[in-house]
This record gives C-alpha cells, structure tokens and sequence, in this order.
C-alpha cells in the first residue's frame, strides 16, 4: 500500500482527472512543467462487458513520469469492479480511485458516479469486494452531498466503515456541479472523522490557493483539475511555495510554445482543421480566460474557426504583446 507521507512543510498534489483533457499527453506536458505526487486516470467505465481501453494501457505503459497513478473506475455493480480490479492487476499501477462524485447528468442518469451518494449501501458492497478481494490500495473522490452538505456526514459514516487509502473530497454538491460555492469546512469535518488522508478539491486556483486551503482544513493534500489545464506550471509552483524559493511565472513566450505542445498531440484519427482546432481550443479557451480575463483575448480564442487563425491568435497576444511579460 502507498501512503500519502509528504516531506515536512511539502504539500501532496494530485491531479483530478477531467475527461477528455487530463491525457497521457497532457499528463507528459505536466511532467516536464513540474509533476503532481500523483495522477489519477480518466474513468473508466465499468460494466458487464467492459474491458481495460487503449487510452489507459497507453497512460500506464507510456507515460514520461513515474509519480503514482491510480486508475479512477465509474460504475454501480461490485462484481465488474472486481472483474476489471483482477485484469488491472497484470499492469504496474499504484491503486485504485472510486468514482462516486462525477456530477454530469449523463453519467448519473445510470446511478453510477455522483449518484452513488443515494445509494451508500452500493459504495458500501463496492468498497468492500474490492478490499477483501485485490491487494489495490482504494480510495474514493466524492461530493458532500448529492442534494445537500446535509447528507455528508452520512455519507462520512459509511466511508469511515472502510479501510481506504484517502478520500478526495470536491466540497460541492452533486446538484451544485461546479458553480456552487465551495464549502471548505466539509474538508475540515471530513478531516476528523476519517481515519485516512483527506485530500482537498475544489477551486483551488493557484499556489497560495492551496497552502491556504491546507491551513485552513488541516487536510492531507490538493487535488487540482482545471487550474491544471489554464497553468501546468502549479503543482512546480506549490513546492516552489513551500520550499520558500523562487516561484516560476511563465512568461508569455512560455504560454505559446504550450500552445504549439498542445498542437503536437499524437491521434490515431484523421481529424479535420475544424476538428483538430476543436480539440485545442477544449485547452486555449481556459488559458485565455486565466492570462485575459478581463480582456479580448478570450472572445476571439472562442471564435476561431480554424488551427491557423487559432496559433496566429496566441502567437500575436502571447508573443507581439505579451513576451517576457510575466502572465500571473
């Protein structure tokens, strides 16, 4: 079993997974900017006839980086976990990560991911054929609730029951997806009554976002998603934070070359222009509205219809504008 055993004063970093954009490729461009503690995959979904798909034997047996990464599994029936858990046992990963917090319509409409939380006594038969039954590491990422924070000391009182090696807590409601407050407190709460790490999630935007965070829950760690995808830089910055040394700003220069990063992703699909600007922009639009909010870069990176107008876009902003200007 691996334990969160952090460094005195070192802050644990995890990246949440967020579908279709924390990649192995992404996942390598993090690894070059300045690695997480940990990774954890895109779900994979599980099912009677699911099987381990190319993108997560391509992430465990390619990736650059060799911090821990865990395999997030989604789906409501204890026996396929355990089918796809003994299958996942021929391949080197570090542990497994429940789903029961993905808030998306779609996904709980099958009573799998953040519908869980309606259904304890499921997670429950989860947790324990997979403890009783592989040598995995489990740990869970959840919401506070499904309607209401009300619900999450109940939802504390059965995770408690199991033997997990953390639990990742987004502090939203299911209901609340992402525009609901954060309710950081929830993390406090979780803190005192779990007998395992407890790692934040939540709108944690920045370095001192999460030293602040973490003084303010006593949690265990951060998991960080989208603050990922607009600055790969933040999980080298969080140590650079604590490590009271100088903190990395990329500059804009810095920005267009992840730009042309973002380019080079491999696909085995002939994409069409339309296509492949689709895929960057899932990237740019994130990064413009964290370098420009209140400008017009953001509006015109939504507009772009082709690759070209796209890099000529970030080149003039990043580089005619923006080079050597330092973008936070």
């Amino acid at each position: 079993m691996y334990t969160i055993d952090q460094p005195q004063g070192k802050i644990f970093t995890s990246l949440a997974p967020m579908r279709g954009l924390t990649t192995r490729h992404f996942m390598d461009i993090l690894y070059d900017y300045g690695d997480p503690d940990e990774y954890i995959s895109e779900f994979l979904r599980v099912h009677q006839t699911a099987t381990i798909s190319e993108d997560i034997v391509d992430l465990i047996e390619n990736r650059k980086s060799m911090a821990i990464l865990s395999i997030q599994l989604l789906g409501k029936e204890p026996e396929h976990f355990l089918r796809i858990a003994k299958i996942l046992q021929n391949y080197k990963i570090k542990s497994i990560n429940l789903n029961c917090g993905c808030p998306m319509p779609k996904i709980g409409k099958k009573g799998v991911g953040g519908s869980l939380l309606t259904d304890l006594n499921t997670l429950d038969a989860i947790i324990s054929t997979m403890s009783d039954n592989t040598n995995f590491p489990i740990s869970v990422k959840t919401r506070i609730g499904y309607k209401s924070p009300q619900e999450f000391d109940i939802i504390l009182s059965h995770l408690a029951r199991h033997r997990l090696s953390a639990v990742y807590v987004h502090a939203r409601t299911v209901k609340g997806m992402y525009g609901e407050p954060v309710d950081f407190e929830c993390i406090s709460i979780a803190k005192a009554a779990l007998n395992c790490p407890v790692i934040a999630n939540g709108d944690i935007k920045t370095a001192q976002e999460a030293v602040n965070v973490i003084r303010r829950t006593n949690a265990d760690g951060v998991m960080i998603g989208r603050a990922a995808i607009s600055n790969p830089w933040i999980f080298r910055q969080i140590a650079e934070l604590t490590d009271k040394t100088k903190i990395f700003i990329p500059t804009g220069e810095d920005y267009f070359n992840l730009i042309e990063k973002l380019q080079n992703f491999p696909t085995k699909l002939a994409l069409t222009d339309l296509q492949k600007t689709s895929a960057i922009k899932k990237y740019a639009i994130p990064i413009a509205d964290f370098v420009d909010p209140l400008g017009n870069f953001p509006h015109y990176i939504r507009r772009t219809t082709t690759l070209r107008d796209l890099t000529d876009m970030c080149k003039n902003f990043f580089i005619k504008k923006c080079r050597n200007r330092h973008m936070m």
